[in-house]
């Protein structure tokens, strides 16, 4: 695959004292070089195959995903304290391939600029966001560990069209901080600044940098396949359960059995001690941590829609999770709408189910007489219909002449006490289901590392920034829930818990960035 690599030049010279700032750095000896910082960037798509994973697929990203607008370093001393930081403007960037142009334009070396001599260790941003600032007053004199805390997001601050943001990806030795050679002059004649100057453009330290979104892609295999006489329609899908915060850099994790290359990490809320508390509160718990579809609660409210079209493309802040943490209401997943019918049924017309048998309307009458009293139907119906607001409590303390009375009354229409399209949906969890024109929902977890088969095993699930997750519906078994799966909404009976800067001495420097492609997985799903 050919991946799209950047090439970063900002290196630095010693400033002699006492000598003017308009000097010339042409001017040597005689003048002292100034301490201005001077950035070049380049930027072309290779045409090898090297990337940074062995056994996984890679995608290039898109021109959109791939466009970079602004480069900001930070440069950090041996005990990982921000010396300085350096923004390149748009204007001073020299864009090979961005546009996807084909063949690559040739991207040309930038020259040597000034860093603090003591710079060790960099961390690049590309396409910074508002939410961070990096200016020198925010940045220079702190740690890496209090520039790094995590911070509250949506994903339009990292990914919006022609504006992906990317960060350095680190590696499992040095972490999210690259160590660099700076070159100073032995003296400062204008002979031995060049020779330092060609020394770190020969040696450029190579950087490998991540999109901070991950990316999912839903559509339906050709071949599809679905019980004989049944009807299968795929209507939507959405993203549930995705996270609200975001680190610039999160730590690599090591798992067992990983598909050679692939990479997992942790983010704020990876320990199982860091997932919201859902024994109390945990519908507003759950806010604070995930964006996540949920039900309604009354006829006054609407379905979210789940209207993402077959193929589409819809991205996400990565979501991690220890091993005993991998549960479903802390789990990215899709949820996926349908109208699945039944054989027998009139392909999308309305019906219920009621212990794996599927009727119409005036079939479910019929089996609810041929139950006795206090028995089967005539006691699983009625609850179903006093929790979706069809039969009032009142209505069914009045006894079981008035109970059978509505349900020879049952109707199927737009007003509260009839059958429509939110019945299902408010009377859920009952043994009793109502499928509106047979519109359903399926719930896909969405997989990290296929190579992962033990259930519970570390890297089995998750979303990983610069990851790109294909899911593949296969086939389907049977109609999902009339309601959403809703994490903070759980079945009852099947409940799921859901310091100050150095007066330095400046030397050179090289740095060449490379973006990683996506990171490509393909995950095939059964509904049922």
């Amino acid at each position: 695959m050919k991946t799209r690599s950047f090439l970063l030049s900002a290196l630095a010279a010693l400033m002699l004292a006492g000598c003017s700032e308009d000097a010339r750095e042409d001017e040597i000896p005689g003048n002292v070089l100034v301490g201005k910082a001077y950035l070049s960037l380049s930027l072309q798509s290779r045409t090898s195959t090297l990337t940074r994973v062995d056994n996984v697929k890679t995608e290039d990203g898109s021109a959109e995903e791939s466009k970079v607008e602004t480069v900001t370093v930070l440069l950090f001393d041996k005990d990982d304290v921000c010396l300085d930081v350096v923004n390149v403007p748009s204007g001073d960037i020299t864009v090979g391939n961005s546009g996807g142009s084909t063949p690559p334009t040739t991207a040309t070396a930038s020259k040597a600029q000034l860093v603090p001599e003591k710079t060790k260790k960099v961390f690049v941003v590309l396409n910074s966001a508002s939410k961070w600032t990096f200016t020198k007053e925010a940045v220079v004199g702190k740690a890496w560990s209090t520039i790094n805390t995590a911070i509250d997001a949506v994903i339009g601050d990292v990914a919006t069209a022609s504006k992906f943001m990317m960060a350095s990806a680190g590696t499992p030795t040095d972490g999210a901080l690259t160590p660099v050679t700076v070159h100073k002059p032995t003296t400062y004649t204008a002979e031995d600044v060049a020779a330092a100057k060609k020394a770190a453009e020969d040696a450029p330290a190579t950087i490998n940098v991540d999109r901070l979104s991950a990316k999912v892609q839903v559509s339906q295999a050709s071949g599809f396949t679905k019980p004989t006489g049944s009807n299968f329609t795929f209507n939507g899908w959405e993203l549930s359960v995705t996270n609200k915060s975001v680190r610039l850099y999160s730590d690599l994790v090591t798992y067992d059995n990983a598909t050679p290359g692939a990479v997992y990490r942790r983010d704020k809320n990876y320990l199982e001690s860091e997932q919201p508390d859902v024994t109390s509160n945990k519908e507003e718990n759950m806010d604070k941590a995930f964006n996540y579809l949920k039900n309604i609660k009354n006829v006054s409210e609407n379905m979210p829609a789940v209207a993402q079209i077959d193929n589409a493309s819809l991205y996400c802040l990565e979501n991690t999770m220890e091993a005993k943490a991998q549960q479903l209401g802390f789990t990215t997943k899709v949820v996926v709408k349908a109208q699945y019918t039944p054989d027998g049924i009139t392909k999308d017309a309305n019906y219920f189910s009621w212990k794996g048998a599927y009727y119409t309307l005036e079939q479910l009458k019929a089996e609810y007489l041929k139950h006795s009293d206090g028995t089967g139907l005539k006691v699983d119906l009625p609850i179903f219909l006093i929790k979706a607001g069809v039969m009032s409590q009142a209505e069914f303390d009045e006894g079981q002449d008035k109970r059978n009375e509505i349900v020879a009354n049952l109707s199927e229409g737009a007003a509260a006490n009839q059958l429509n399209a939110k019945t299902g949906i408010i009377g859920r969890f009952c043994a009793v289901r109502y499928y509106h024109e047979s519109v359903c929902y399926y719930d896909v977890l969405i997989r990290h590392d296929q190579n992962i088969t033990t259930k519970m095993a570390l890297g089995r699930y998750g979303v990983v920034r610069n990851n790109w997750y294909n899911i593949e519906l296969n086939s389907v078994s049977g109609p999902g829930t009339p309601w959403i799966p809703d994490p903070s909404d759980p079945d009852p009976t099947n409940p799921t818990p859901p310091d100050t800067d150095d007066d330095e001495a400046d030397a050179y420097l090289s740095v060449k960035i490379t973006i990683n492609p996506w990171t490509y997985w393909s995950q095939g799903v059964d509904l049922h």
